[in-house]
Order: C-alpha cells, then structure tokens, then sequence
C-alpha cells in the first residue's frame, strides 16, 4: 500500500480531522483519497464521513462511499437501540451505573450518537451492585463468553470477559473499575461515580437518561484506554474522541478541561507519561497550538524518541502494518508505562503463565458463563 498523505504535511488526511475549519487545501488529492478510504475501513464509514465533512465543504474532497456510509450507519443505529434497551433495563431494576467508553463518548462527543456507537457497551457498576447485575442480565438470556484462559498476555483488572445476549445483539462489559491499573490508583469508581453527569437521549423509544464521566475522567479514560492499546490500532477511536473532547468540548458542557486536574490525576495514578504520550500525539496530528498545555505535547526523547517517532508515523500511515508483539512491549517499557506499572504487568504476565485467568467474576462457571446457583 502507497504511504497516505502525511499528517503534518499540507494538505494531508489529520489536519482535515483536527482542524478542519483551518485544514490547508489539499495538495495531493490521489494519496488524500487514498488515505480517507483506509480511515474509513479502520473508523468506520460513518464515522469517517461525520470527520470529514467539512473538509468536503470547503474543499470538494471525496467523502467515503454513501452506500458503506449509510449501511455503517444503519449498524450503528441497531447496535445503540440494542445497547439503549439494557442501559435502560439496569436502570429501571435500581441498579446505579455510569456509562464508559463508547455509549458515552457517542453521546456526549457526536451530534448523532450512531456514527460513534460500535463493539461493547461499557458499563460502571459498583461492586456491591455485580452480582445483582449479573444475574439481571443472566435472567434475560446474556452469558459470559467462553474463551480459554490466555497465559502470559494479561487479563483485564478492572472488569470481564464480555456477557453477550442470546442472539448475539449485544455484548456488554461490566467494570467494576473505570479502567485496569493503574487508572484505579487514583480514578476509583467511586470518584467517578461521584464527578459523574446525566445525560439525557431522545430516541424512538423515548428518552433515556443515564450517566457518564465528568470531561476531565473522560479524556484521563482515553488515556489510559490509548496506553493499554499501546498507541496501536485500536486507540484509533480514542484518540479521534480526545481530538473532540479536547477541541470541541463535549456539546452539553461549555466548560474547558481542567488540565491542572488532570495531572494531578496522572500523577497519583501513575499514568503521566502516557499523559504526555497522548498530548504530543495530538499536537503532531495537528490539533491547534494553545488547546493543549505546551508542557505535555514535548516530543519524548532518548530512547523513547524513536519509539514515539513509530507511533507517529502508524496515525500517519493509518496502520499499515500490525507491530510485532515484541515491538509492542518495548513500546510499552520504553515510552508508555511508569517503571512501577511496567513492573507491575511483567509481575502479572509471569503469573499469567502459572496461572491463567478466564476473566470472569468469582461465582461464575467457565463452562456455562452463568453464575452459580445460590
């Protein structure tokens, strides 16, 4: 595949995504139109074509195919009434949740949820509240999926092994934490839950009112979410949410991001340098100066230099190539993760290997995916 236009170069894909009222003209339409085809195949149609409108508006740039554009956007709007229905069914059992993730960052970051909506719902529930929602869920026919326990890479610590409906329409992801360690060190649930805000959606079966992260706990999520990604393929979606959050500000709260606030978060939970990481990944994919603090968009140097260049370079290339599994661990040790967290993963893959997790909740059997009788 012929490299895409470059993101820091004139007229390149990202800067029609991070600034687009600003973006220069493109000056290389066969690599552009290139680039935005393989945004759309990693993005998503709709998603991709909700970014690049108004590069279309000013520019005439060819936007994706109408045809994937409207099937991506039919998908995610059955996904968002299936994931709507059980956001709704939880609340109306008494059980308190907060939205994570995608459910929120689509209300909250797109005028049209649907374009955002994808993969798993991500719920917040507090740990007295699990096996309750467990069996809720169980009742109407979800099981965990079945997988076998995987040695040596790490299970998530902060919540499951996804429940799945019984005809496969929905997967949700309980978390009993917002994110694995070390998010939880210092943005616990229970801060999250307390900082948390209710959001208000119109749809064709009535209004659903639920709750999602503060601004702040929701850029600090696409942090840690990007670093547990390792800045890869899949924080694709998490940094086009961050570029919104941090440009745009979520539609139903006119207030700046605290960035005082959120390193101090970072700080206490250790998870600063991917901070810095993500801040400095944003500045070279052209988010305007003055909207991130100087101080965290410094390229890394020494030998994380190179491995941030690497990073760089994928957004740019929009993935051409998966990293060796190798080449993602060093890229954890060398750029990513505070030297306890490192430690702290190596300590967890070693004892992955003696004693593999399922990932699911105690009381929960591996062959049914169902709680045991009580």
């Amino acid at each position: 595949m012929t490299r895409p236009a470059a993101a820091d170069g004139q007229g390149g894909l990202w800067p029609l995504v991070t600034r687009p009222e600003t973006a220069p003209p493109p000056d290389d339409r066969p690599a552009l139109a290139e680039a935005i085809a393989r945004f759309a195949l990693l993005a998503g149609p709709a998603l991709a074509d909700h970014l690049l409108r108004p590069a279309a508006s000013r520019f005439g740039v060819a936007l994706p195919d109408a045809a994937a554009v409207e099937r991506s956007r039919l998908a995610g709007r059955f996904a968002l009434a299936q994931q709507r229905r059980w956001v709704g069914a939880i609340a109306a059992a008494g059980i308190e949740t907060v939205c994570l993730k995608g459910f929120a960052n689509a209300h909250t970051h797109y005028p049209d949820p649907a374009v955002r909506i994808i993969g798993d719902l991500d719920l917040l529930v507090r740990a007295a509240d699990l096996d309750r929602t467990i069996r809720l869920l169980a009742g109407h026919g979800f099981r965990f999926r079945s997988t076998p326990a995987r040695r040596w890479r790490m299970m998530p610590d902060a919540s499951f092994m996804p429940l799945v409906a019984a005809d496969g329409s929905c997967d949700i992801d309980l978390h009993v934490q917002p994110d694995s360690y070390p998010a939880w060190r210092s943005l616990t649930a229970e801060r999250v839950f307390a900082d948390s805000r209710v959001v208000t959606a119109v749809g064709s079966d009535g209004d659903l009112a639920f709750r999602v992260p503060s601004a702040d706990h929701a850029f600090a999520l696409c942090v840690t979410n990007a670093a547990k990604d390792k800045f890869g393929l899949f924080s694709l979606r998490k940094v086009i949410d961050a570029i919104l959050l941090v440009e745009r500000g979520p539609p139903l709260d006119s207030m700046p991001l605290d960035w005082a606030a959120i390193e101090d978060l970072a700080r206490a939970g250790h998870f600063h340098r991917p901070l810095r990481v993500l801040c400095a990944l944003l500045a070279r994919l052209g988010v305007p100066a003055g909207m991130l603090p100087p101080a965290l968009c410094a390229a890394p140097g020494g030998i994380a230099g190179p491995v941030f260049a690497r990073v760089v370079a994928d957004f740019e290339a929009l993935f051409p190539a998966e990293p060796p599994l190798a080449g993602l661990w060093w890229r954890e040790l060398a750029l990513i993760a505070e030297p306890d967290v490192a430690l702290h993963n190596l300590g967890r893959r070693l004892i992955g290997l003696v004693r593999p997790d399922a990932g699911l909740p105690a009381g929960v059997s591996p062959h049914t995916g169902l709680p045991d009788a009580r």
